[in-house]
């Protein structure tokens, strides 16, 4: 009725090919024209701004996760020994973020301290002690990301 199962579709397809994309047109949604007017009526002032606070952390998570891919495809090859890890207490999809410090070995040149943010696998958190493969920036050997 009135397309929208059609909508739907095309907000699910576009959901996998371009989240960052489909993250804009939802917040667009929420915020303007008879689904926002709706919306702010019928939830409240509150609940709109809570919900472009999520889609905000969503999009911020999106964007970490899209440099990292390709800084592991395009950084300089590495190790790392793990000396802290900290937990920030914020999660995206049960996956903890983390704040973690290490040495970096770049393959050719001087060991460095660095300080990362970034999401790891609950079941896979790195652990002080650890020695990981990374990936860095040539132009900025501070972004690191483990493999």
């Amino acid at each position: 009725m009135f397309g929208i199962g059609k909508k739907i579709q095309d907000a699910i397809k576009k959901a996998e090919t371009d989240p960052v994309g489909a993250m804009e047109d939802h917040k667009k949604s929420l915020n303007s024209g008879l689904t926002g007017f709706v919306t702010k009526t019928f939830m409240g002032k509150g609940f709109v701004d809570k919900m472009n606070g999520v889609m905000d952390m969503g999009q911020n998570a999106l964007a970490g996760q899209q440099e990292r891919l390709k800084l592991i495809q395009t950084g300089l090859d590495g190790t790392a020994d793990i000396l802290s890890v900290q937990d920030t207490g914020a999660t995206v999809n049960n996956s903890p973020i983390v704040v973690i410090h290490m040495t970096v070995s770049p393959a050719n040149g001087t060991p460095y301290d660095v300080n990362i943010k970034t999401m790891v696998s609950r079941i896979a958190v790195p652990r002080v002690g650890d020695k990981v493969k990374i990936k860095y920036a040539a132009e900025d050997p501070q972004q690191v990301a483990i493999l």
